[in-house]
């Protein structure tokens, strides 16, 4: 499906000025909102490759909406020029970018995308993907043809909202959160909504009546003077209907908070063909200068591998006639061309890792994976009887027949029957009343047996009717990692209990080759911590030696306990953990966390000075390379908020480990084609079938020379890239997935 990409231009770069606010060029201009900006359109770009995209501004005159009602944003404090000349100067970026950016006088550009997307979104085969800074678009979603892409806390995530990713939020359909916010308000806009109504009582409204319109209907229509209708009442009935009433007084300001909030379709933005708005290419030789002359040489070499870099003195056309000839036409399966490749690579993974990987995944997505369509039938009824049986006891607990997958009725018991004070019944939520509600731990184990059938076993079932094989895409560029991800269906999350349905066929076996603690090994050779490399040198158990030291205990007094306290540890130290991270998962309370972290860094104390390198680094190019030349933008360790900061810093230690892990493996499936091809092997007797983190699965013919082949394969995964300690591999045979 094509996609046409709607950014809300004033939201995006407001939001990457406040997470970069003290960037500035090389001519003392303010450019973090422009760095942002750049950083979030080359994402989209790079990712998404949407065939439509257009860009809408905020005019400075006073809107319709001002005209309604004068107190509309006027609590807003005038913006700084710093940011002023930002948002003048983004018009340019975008026409370096090449696309095209609207604004009309009177309108926001919310209605300016409204608009948009409501012209365009009967298009066949095209998806609105709206991208914004705020979530103020999500009224406009329409199941999975109008989505709203939104920043995700700082500005380099992404996370995308559909119909349902809505109504999961906020319990109530798109199309009605300008109801919700005509009784709540919205204080970044000065509306003002009805006073004392908040989000709990807004939500039950929308729920009971649907609209605003239909509440006030009802509630003026009910008649509270009938003596016989009060006494019908409970006294619960009797207290909602009098705060109804009250509510019902304001409805004057609600409706015009409703009407404020509402984002218009009709506005004059002057766009008659969708084929106006075609995005040609991206325009990397136009790009890079301009990110030059703003003195974003971190983006540039995204852009740019290093062997490629010229004055900027140079001219252009040097470097689009450099870039252009080392690139080739077109897209692969996984809608990357070589080119959209090359900005967080080195010209030597592109050249001898990735690209050699594409015809890879298609050939692993064209073989498919078997399932034993008798065995997953088999599954399915057992699964059947027991959802069955589980919603019998549902219905005893809560004395009344509900739905269980019906998050408004399962809160609404839980707030009734058990007074439970809860707004949603998330697991987060409703997990530590697993052990004192019984309804809680029956609607969660229900939740994971429907999430099996729905989420597994219907689909794969589906999905292999007909030639009795799963044909997953794999992503390789994906994860900001460089790990491959697997999509429809993701294969590399699917639970052990359905394993065994993956099956080889008859005359062959399924083979798994898994990399041992791979990302502790890469910690140990990039850090060149003494204990572990002595550890992993001589094969040693590294998490038993960590125990040892943190507990002060000798090794032969380690228990099973302290070991497991040790790996939380180790894994976590790849991750950036703190200690309320490792208390959750250890058990230890915080204080003792916080004790053991610091006695581990004690230890270990090369690690830390290690991590206080890369951060430093990071904090002076505003991105994390890995060894191989593979790079992570990560702008928001500049930024003033402490949060945002604190999760780029743990993004940070982790991606050069991660990310040498994902190359590693890349590398190791590059190499094992090489090999069987020059055998003879590949897509005959040997079919690689999935890569699951640092798994490799194989459909192999049982032959005489099965042995020989899994031990080369084995070699070659093992020898294909050097570090300070020794790569191992854990080899499994079997007859289906379940048995590896």
């Amino acid at each position: 499906m094509k996609k046409l990409l709607l950014i809300d231009a004033n939201a995006l770069i407001h939001r990457s000025f406040h997470a970069i606010p003290n960037l500035t060029a090389p001519d003392g201009r303010p450019s973090g909102a422009l760095y942002g900006l750049a950083n979030v359109l080359i994402k989209i770009f790079k990712e998404e490759h949407p065939e439509y995209a257009v860009a809408f501004f905020d005019r400075p005159e006073p809107t319709f909406r001002k005209e309604m009602y004068a107190e509309y944003k006027a609590h807003r404090p005038k913006a700084p020029d710093e940011l002023v000349s930002q948002i003048i100067e983004a018009h340019n970026l975008f026409d370096v970018f090449g696309v095209k950016t609207y604004e009309v006088p009177g309108f926001e550009g919310d209605d300016l995308i409204g608009t948009a997307a409501e012209q365009f979104k009967g298009e066949k085969d095209v998806q609105v993907v709206i991208l914004t800074g705020d979530l103020d678009a999500l009224q406009l979603v329409e199941g999975n043809k109008v989505v709203v892409e939104t920043l995700k806390q700082g500005i380099s995530e992404t996370i995308t909202y559909d119909e349902t990713a809505v109504e999961a939020r906020y319990g109530i359909a798109p199309a009605q959160l300008t109801d919700y916010k005509g009784l709540v308000g919205d204080t970044s806009d000065n509306i003002a909504g009805v006073r004392g109504v908040g989000p709990k009582t807004a939500t039950a409204i929308i729920q009971e009546f649907g609209s605003l319109e239909n509440f006030f209907v009802t509630v003026k229509a009910s008649d509270d003077t009938d003596p016989a209708k009060k006494a019908s009442l409970s006294t619960g009935q009797a207290k909602k209907m009098a705060s109804y009433k009250k509510i019902a007084e304001h409805e004057e300001i609600a409706m015009l908070s409703k009407q404020l909030a509402t984002i218009r379709r009709d506005a004059p933005i002057g766009i008659t063909s969708i084929d106006e708005i075609k995005y040609e290419q991206f325009p990397i030789d136009a790009i890079v200068p301009y990110l030059q002359d703003l003195g974003f040489n971190s983006i540039v070499k995204r852009l740019v591998p290093a062997e490629h870099e010229i004055p900027a003195s140079a001219g252009m056309t040097k470097r689009g006639e450099m870039a252009k000839s080392d690139t080739v036409k077109g897209r692969n399966t996984n809608q990357l061309s070589f080119l959209d490749a090359q900005p967080m690579l080195s010209k030597a993974l592109l050249d001898d890792v990735e690209r050699p990987l594409v015809p890879i995944l298609e050939e692993m997505k064209q073989w498919g994976i078997m399932i034993d369509r008798v065995r997953l039938a088999e599954k399915e009824v057992i699964l059947d009887r027991d959802i069955d049986a589980l919603t019998k006891e549902l219905y005893h607990e809560a004395g009344q027949v509900f739905n269980p997958n019906s998050p408004k009725q399962l809160l609404e018991l839980l707030k009734t029957k058990y007074q439970l004070k809860i707004k949603s019944t998330n697991i987060d939520k409703i997990e530590q009343f697993r052990a004192t509600v019984p309804l809680v731990d029956l609607i969660l184990k229900y939740r994971e047996l429907f999430k099996l059938k729905s989420t597994y076993l219907e689909p794969l079932k589906r999905m292999s009717e007909t030639d009795s094989r799963i044909h997953p895409t794999f992503v390789q560029l994906k994860a900001a990692t460089g790990r491959i991800t697997c999509e429809q269906p993701n294969l590399q999350n699917i639970p052990p209990s359905v394993r065994d349905i993956f099956v080889a066929p008859a005359g062959s076996k399924l083979v798994s080759l898994d990399y041992s603690q791979i990302e502790l090994r890469i910690l140990a050779s990039l850090t060149e911590d003494p204990e572990m490399l002595r550890a992993f040198n001589s094969n040693s158990d590294i998490h038993q030696i960590t125990a040892s030291k943190i507990y002060n205990v000798p090794l032969a007094d380690v228990t099973p306990s302290m070991r497991k306290v040790a790996k939380t540890l180790n894994f976590g130290v790849i991750y950036g953990m703190g200690a309320r991270a490792l208390a959750q998962q250890s058990g230890l309370s915080p204080k003792e966390a916080k004790t053991f972290i610091e006695e581990y860094f004690k230890d270990f104390a090369t690690i830390k000075h290690w991590q206080e390198g890369v951060l430093a680094k990071v904090r002076e190019q505003g991105f994390v390379e890995n060894i191989n030349g593979r790079i992570r933008p990560l702008p928001e360790i500049m930024s003033f908020n402490k949060m945002l900061q604190s999760e780029a810093e743990r993004m940070a230690i982790n991606f050069p480990i991660q990310s040498v892990g994902a190359d590693i493996i890349k590398s190791a499936m590059v190499k094992v084609k090489e090999h069987l091809s020059a055998k003879g092997l590949w897509g005959a007797d040997v079919k690689m079938l999935l890569t699951v983190h640092d798994e490799l699965v194989f459909e192999i013919k049982d032959t005489d020379s099965l042995q020989q082949t899994v031990d080369e394969i084995k070699d070659i995964l093992e020898s294909v890239y050097t570090l300070k300690v020794p790569l191992t591999v854990n080899v499994e045979i079997g007859d289906n997935w379940g048995e590896l």
